[in-house]
């Protein structure tokens, strides 16, 4: 799998040392394409990349550095020769080395067989002494997010890829949100021209009220499409919530909503906009490590997702149910395919 990346980590420059990256965070981007073995028989199910690479199922053989100019122009080329002229942005969240980002990119790339160049955003989200390094985490995803925001528009304005597509996940949504934040500032992207075609969060780390307050008028100018993942029973984000004492936009009890009140903050999100967003329920498909990582080993996300990439009317997905609410605030439930 060759995969083009750009990561704000600080680069280990050693000679005759391989290419890599540590948790600190840089005053720019660094920039280039990787190359990532993978079996052809891997399947989905625990993404633990650590030990897949033990067990050589994956991991990484090569990683270049490129100067800026030549990686745009290579990934210009890339998008120009796929099939579909088309770009996916991706973006993960807390915890992981650039290394372990890497593999999981890979991984995703490969089983949800789009066929398109993949472009790994990746950051220094690898703070992992519990809450100071949760928040020094979240404290650089938001830096980050104006890195990632100017990658976007020069991509936009160079690459000019016929489709583009960002997939976010946890708190590397909150990194996309602040590039949105980022790119609203410039006129030509903040018109009535829609630069993006589909942005997807899936178990979003990102905080409601900040979603309310500034997301919703960036997606608008940005992006034709926002789908939004989420789970009542994701601990990961509960574990969040309490830390930033404020409930995260992936951790929703959609069910029975219309008696619950917690519920009514993301139908209100919903409303804000009903053509362009949509809301899907894990909860009954949603059986990742710490109820979070669903985004990486349900079949049946990899499945919806793809179908809505392709703007294919998600009835097509024998695994979803739609609940009707009034006030056009309908969602789906994606259940089994079992």
């Amino acid at each position: 799998m060759n995969i083009f990346y750009a990561t704000s980590r600080q680069i280990n420059s050693k000679a005759g040392v391989p290419t890599s990256f540590n948790k600190s965070l840089a005053t720019g981007i660094t920039c280039g394409n990787l190359t990532v073995k993978i079996d052809p028989d891997i399947k989905i199910g625990k993404m633990l990349p650590k030990r897949l690479e033990r067990k050589r199922l994956i991991g990484i053989q090569d990683v270049k550095v490129e100067k800026e100019d030549v990686f745009i122009k290579e990934l210009a080329d890339a998008v120009k020769a796929s099939p579909h002229n088309s770009l996916l942005v991706i973006v993960f969240g807390y915890k992981d080395d650039f290394e372990a980002t890497a593999i999981k990119a890979a991984y995703f790339t490969y089983l949800l067989d789009v066929n398109t160049p993949v472009l790994l955003f990746d950051w220094p989200g690898d703070q992992l002494t519990p809450v100071l390094g949760y928040k020094k985490a979240q404290s650089y995803a938001t830096a980050s997010g104006a890195y990632l925001g100017e990658l976007m528009a020069e991509i936009i304005s160079k690459v000019r890829p016929g489709t583009l597509w960002i997939k976010a996940s946890s708190l590397g949504c909150q990194v996309v949100c602040d590039a949105f934040d980022h790119m609203y500032k410039y006129d030509h992207l903040s018109d009535k021209e829609l630069e993006i075609d589909h942005v997807v969060f899936a178990a979003p780390d990102v905080g409601e009220g900040e979603f309310d307050e500034q997301f919703k008028d960036e997606i608008a100018s940005l992006s034709e499409k926002l789908t939004t993942y989420v789970s009542s029973n994701d601990e990961a984000l509960l574990l969040s919530s309490v830390i930033n004492d404020e409930k995260r936009l992936g951790r929703q009890k959609v069910q029975k909503h219309a008696q619950l009140e917690e519920t009514k903050d993301i139908l209100y999100l919903k409303s804000l906009d009903p053509d362009r967003i949509s809301l899907v329920d894990v909860t009954p498909i949603n059986n990742a490590s710490y109820k979070h990582g669903y985004y990486l080993e349900s079949p049946e996300f990899y499945n919806d997702l793809y179908m809505r990439l392709f703007g294919e009317k998600p009835s097509a997905n024998r695994c979803l149910y739609l609940l009707e609410v009034s006030g056009g605030t309908d969602y789906w439930v994606l259940r089994n395919s079992e």
